[in-house]
């Protein structure tokens, strides 16, 4: 217990905590050109980091939950909320570990590591690039029993540690609330959507314009199917309808300011770029709007493997050793004899007063460009035929150069 309560005390002085704890825009790293991985509108903070004001916050004692947010809707389930890229970046792991469930990392230009646990699926694959609001999965529940998003952020991909999520868009541990910046509903690229997404999403950002509201558009696969959300603004009566092709809508929700109507979806077999037209007419006007929607030749809906079991053993140099140059890198797999053959790849990242990535290679060594003096960490990541991964939160090795 004292132990714990030191590590809350170190943390928050670290991070000038007031008492009362954290304020809406605390100091911290800087964030600026990042924004929340939730569609623009008000969230909800189920869980905040250790430390800071919210009635519930992570434990302190592991750096994916310490500094670590929960994001869950101010009203409504979690379960298949589109989860966007807060920064542009690279898909550096995603794969499904029993205590995260289906979880996602993404690499930044700047050597931050962003990761997403709970997801529900994945819609971007290994190394793919990525843009800033892109969707890259859907919130979930795997791994946890209830629907959240698990959002955390690491200086780099190497050290065990997390930064302090501060000044990025809206954040009030104290009062739970979030208000994200990222794209809107009305601007968002949904690849791959669940058959049933929240009916809710449209109204979140509380945009008056368009008047009728659809996703920018959609990714299918060849004769997938998808219920779509659609807001019409306005006072709308239960007679009024909406019309989708040949199907009449009936709203499935109003309030005295819109209605909102489930919109169902099925992809032709033929991959192409299709258009569809809703239209809603009542006495005082018509609405209208196209849905669009790309199919496209195969599915990219990631189920996310099995996390591979086996370790790098992290060779030479050996711990803290120091160096005139950058040494060569050198590592081994441990594997039974029915796993000999397995090709594999490796990754290896360096950080420290400059940051080095090896790429994925076939050989077992590998020396850095020549590096600044300074104190650097290093690990290897695993990549199997089957495109599964280990665990990216292994220990690294550290090294000096003089």
């Amino acid at each position: 217990m004292a132990q714990k309560l030191y590590q809350r005390m170190a943390l928050a002085l670290a991070l000038a905590v007031s008492g009362a704890g954290w304020p809406v825009n605390a100091a911290g790293p800087d964030f600026a050109d990042w924004h929340l991985p939730v569609p623009a509108g008000e969230w909800a903070i189920s869980r905040g980091p250790c430390g800071s004001a919210a009635v519930f916050d992570h434990d302190c004692q592991y750096y994916e939950n310490q500094c670590a947010v929960d994001l869950v809707p101010v009203a409504g389930s979690m379960e298949n909320v589109p989860v966007l890229a807060p920064q542009a970046g690279r898909v550096l792991f995603a794969g499904v570990r029993s205590e995260t469930g289906l979880m996602l990392m993404l690499l930044h230009g700047d050597g931050r590591v962003s990761g997403y646990m709970h997801l529900s699926r994945l819609v971007v694959s290994l190394d793919e690039a990525v843009g800033q609001g892109q969707v890259v999965g859907y919130a979930g529940k795997s791994g946890t029993t209830r629907p959240h998003l698990h959002f955390f952020v690491q200086p780099n991909a190497v050290e065990r540690s997390c930064q302090m999520i501060v000044g990025l868009d809206v954040l009030d541990y104290r009062n739970g609330r979030a208000v994200s910046r990222n794209l809107a509903w009305a601007q968002l690229t949904l690849a791959e959507p669940p058959s049933a997404l929240p009916d809710w999403l449209p109204a979140l950002d509380g945009a008056a314009e368009p008047a009728l509201q659809t996703p920018e558009r959609l990714l299918l696969s060849p004769g997938t199917a998808a219920s779509v959300p659609v807001l019409a603004r306005g006072r709308y009566t239960a007679q009024d309808t909406l019309r989708f092709g040949a199907t009449t809508l009936t709203p499935a929700r109003r309030t005295p300011g819109y209605a909102l109507f489930k919109v169902p979806v099925i992809a032709p077999v033929r991959a192409g770029e299709y258009e569809a037209q809703l239209e809603i007419t009542t006495a005082a006007r018509t609405l209208r709007q196209a849905l669009r929607y790309t199919v496209r030749p195969a599915a990219t809906a990631q189920a996310g493997g099995p996390v591979l079991l086996e370790s790098v053993a992290l060779v030479r140099p050996g711990g803290w050793t120091s160096h005139a140059a950058s040494p060569e890198l050198c590592w081994r797999v441990p594997l039974g004899r029915d796993r000999q053959d397995l090709r594999l790849r490796y990754r290896v990242i360096v950080s420290g007063p400059a940051q080095a990535d090896s790429g994925w290679v076939a050989a077992t060594c590998w020396r850095p460009p020549a590096l600044p003096p300074g104190t650097y960490f290093w690990k290897v990541f695993l990549r199997d035929p089957a495109e599964a991964m280990n665990r990216p939160n292994q220990r690294p090795f550290a090294f000096i150069v003089r």
